[in-house]
């Protein structure tokens, strides 16, 4: 009986060793993975204390964030359009609440617009990772007009890519935007961590007249690449 007590007691006591090993082994895995996963908002650092700047075939184009309350102003700005966007950083991504875009299409016209949603649209989601996805269906408002979106985006490959700027690690996401208005555009980007964007391809089909104007006068497909980063 004495032996039989023995061993039991050995046996527990191996079983809480080789418990406290594998806990200790994986707080330390778990530690180590901390220290070497990079946060997720370090591709959309939104910094306000840096203006980047960008070739584009609509000419030198400068990037700034503003903080407004609870909300970040992004602002793409050059000599004949201006792209603006409300966002809100939350924990599972960055989201639109209001976009307002202004392009000088000839010597006197101007095409502006304002534009609301039904819902929060995602900017980007997290994890922002490869093979991250996400889905977005809603409605966009402007004036009097409303229609639907639909939005798909994957966050694909890691890629070292060269720019005027230098040349950068980035990850890659593509997004597909369709509009009940006849639009469809597809936006490509690379991310860099704590940079943000450090280049975009925007191509644009459909949209009637304003599409054609847009195809008329180049616009149907837009390249940005970064070319310095300024302090403010």
């Amino acid at each position: 009986m004495k032996k039989q007590t023995v061993f039991y007691t050995a046996m527990l006591m191996l079983l809480l060793i080789i418990q406290n090993i594998f806990t200790i082994n994986l707080n330390n895995a778990d530690l180590f993975g901390k220290r070497n996963q990079t946060p997720y908002n370090n591709y959309f650092p939104l910094n306000t204390n840096k203006i980047l700047v960008y070739n584009s075939n609509l000419g030198e184009t400068e990037l700034k964030v503003e903080k407004l309350s609870d909300f970040y102003i992004t602002e793409f700005r050059g000599e004949d359009f201006i792209y603006r966007q409300k966002l809100q950083l939350k924990d599972d991504g960055v989201f639109v609440n209001e976009t307002y875009q202004k392009i000088k299409l000839l010597l006197f016209v101007n095409k502006e617009s304002k534009f609301n949603y039904d819902k929060l649209l995602p900017r980007i989601k997290y994890p922002f990772i490869p093979g991250q996805n996400w889905q977005w269906k809603g409605y966009e408002m402007n004036e009097n007009e409303k229609n639907s979106l639909d939005i798909n985006a994957v966050v694909e490959e890691k890629k070292v890519i060269t720019v005027p700027a230098g040349k950068f690690e980035t990850i890659k996401v593509v997004t597909n935007i369709e509009s009940s208005s006849g639009t469809k555009n597809t936006v490509t980007e690379w991310y860099a961590q704590d940079v943000g964007i450090v280049q975009m391809n925007i191509k644009v089909e459909g949209g009637g007249l304003m599409g054609f104007i847009r195809d008329f006068l180049g616009y149907g497909e837009l390249n940005f690449e970064l070319k310095a980063i300024n302090d403010k």
